[in-house]
């Protein structure tokens, strides 16, 4: 009897054992849907590539080659900007598209007067990044608000903080891997913005653009350009405070040319020679005509005379020969001829992702460390001493006791020094749009609103956009 009255407890063991280990599993089943919640959240938003797949708050754009429609939120101007993207097919370089001074509220004139995505197609790996609007504000920061309706504009802070942070969760879009095309109103500013964020911009492509701004004829431009297009009459005072101040030499492009050579970026300029092409006559009225050709005569002369103060200043300089006037026809031969002389930029130039900081005797930080060390290192190379070639040559015995009458003779004299510095060094959908070959619109008129929360095909496959022929519009911008 005394075995059956033992037997129920192993039972029980058996019993606490399962339950423990049921315990285990599930709490390791937990801590594992937990930690899927979160990386896995992380590694689909940070998904480089993937055109296809429509991202979550997108719609597929009706021009098709899986240009998607993104609401990106803007906390400095306190508004979402829709931005028009076009996913690489697995790298993480990108190139910033800039739209013209009559940049329309609903879409980029990137995908409705010029098929970017056709002419970066999915051969070119690259995620195309097209930001819509931004009328007359020169892609810079205002000081004050802009038009009667005091409207907020701060879009250096939302291309360069805000936007880059978006792309790099949704798209994989690297921070420091990049290229930016601006044209007309926007091919200055393309330019200063690459001055002044190096990190972020290795190449730039300007385009019929205007570079000498901070002098009156150039304040005079702006001026005029504002108040015609967007009726910002006060754009001339509140976007960089008075003209002459120390914003306005800070935001012409022309003015500090010299740091793209200082952090080793390329410029790739260019303009047409104001002659219209036949087919820009036959597509523009006549008032049309004479703007798009006085447009573009100004914007070769400011073209040629920024391509020699580039030139002057070291910076490496791609000056593209072009030809027709002020026009979307213009802008995208130009941008199919840049592309890839950007595309080679974006492979071998590296990120400027730190520079060195260089600082006086008492520690701060000078303004003017890089040029002094640069200078400083130059008479350097310039005083070092070279070996005589007659000395080399010399019977070594001769030489020794040359080198000994010359330590005699010369043990008074002083070492010469040399001038130094200090340093211190989601996936929401997974069906795809297809690729439109279609012309984009002749005219700003005829765009409708370009959004569709389905996409225009299912194809199951991904296929390469194929490379057709530039759209040719006349919007004069």
């Amino acid at each position: 009897m005394a075995p059956d009255a033992t037997a129920p407890a192993p039972r029980r063991s058996i019993r606490r054992r399962v339950a423990g280990l049921s315990a285990v599993v599930v709490l390791s089943l937990g801590l594992f849907g937990v930690g899927s919640l979160f990386s896995g959240g992380n590694t689909a938003s940070a998904m480089a590539g993937h055109p296809e797949v429509l991202r979550e708050g997108c719609t597929w754009d009706s021009s098709g080659n899986y240009v998607q429609n993104c609401k990106v939120w803007s906390e400095s101007q306190n508004k979402f900007v829709t931005v028009q993207i076009r996913a690489s097919n697995g790298s993480d370089q990108g190139i910033y598209l800039l739209d013209g001074m009559r940049a329309q509220e609903d879409r980029s004139a990137w995908t409705n007067d010029v098929q970017a995505a056709q002419v970066y197609d999915g051969n070119t790996d690259t995620t195309l990044v097209m930001p819509v609007g931004g009328a007359s504000s020169f892609y810079t920061d205002w000081e004050g608000g802009a038009g009667a309706e005091n409207t907020t504009i701060a879009q250096e802070t939302f291309l360069t903080e805000e936007l880059p942070d978006y792309l790099a969760e949704n798209f994989g879009v690297s921070k420091n891997n990049n290229a930016i095309v601006g044209l007309s109103m926007s091919g200055g500013p393309a330019v200063t913005l690459a001055e002044r964020h190096p990190d972020q911009f290795k190449v730039v492509q300007a385009m019929s653009g205007y570079y000498q701004t901070d002098n009156p004829i150039g304040a005079l431009g702006v001026f005029a350009s504002q108040t015609i297009v967007s009726n910002y009459t006060n754009g001339i005072v509140n976007m960089w405070g008075a003209p002459g101040s120390q914003r306005w030499t800070d935001n012409d492009p022309s003015k500090n040319v010299n740091k793209l050579n200082e952090n080793g970026q390329v410029l790739i300029i260019s303009s047409g020679n104001g002659f219209l092409t036949s087919s820009e006559m036959a597509k523009l009225s006549q008032q049309d005509q004479i703007s798009a050709m006085a447009l573009e005569m100004l914007s070769a002369v400011s073209t040629v005379l920024m391509q020699l103060q580039a030139a002057q200043s070291g910076a490496s300089v791609i000056s593209l020969p072009n030809y027709g006037g002020h026009t979307w026809e213009n802008w995208g031969r130009g941008l199919a001829d840049g592309k890839d002389h950007v595309l080679e930029a974006l492979r071998n130039n590296p990120p400027v992702t730190e520079k060195v900081q260089v600082v006086d005797a008492s520690g701060t930080p000078d303004p003017e460390g890089s040029t002094k060390a640069t200078r400083a290192a130059l008479l350097a190379a310039e005083s070092t001493p070279v070996l005589d070639t007659v000395d080399l040559s010399a019977d070594p015995s001769t030489s020794a006791q040359s080198a000994a009458s010359s330590t005699s003779t010369d043990s008074t004299s002083a070492s010469a020094t040399e001038p130094g510095v200090s340093s211190t060094s989601s996936a929401a959908d997974d069906t795809q749009p297809s690729a439109s070959s279609s012309e984009s619109p002749t005219s700003e008129s005829g765009a409708d609103t370009g959004e569709s929360t389905v996409p225009p095909s299912t194809t199951p496959s991904v296929p390469i956009p194929a490379q057709s022929s530039i759209p040719t519009t006349t919007p004069v911008r």
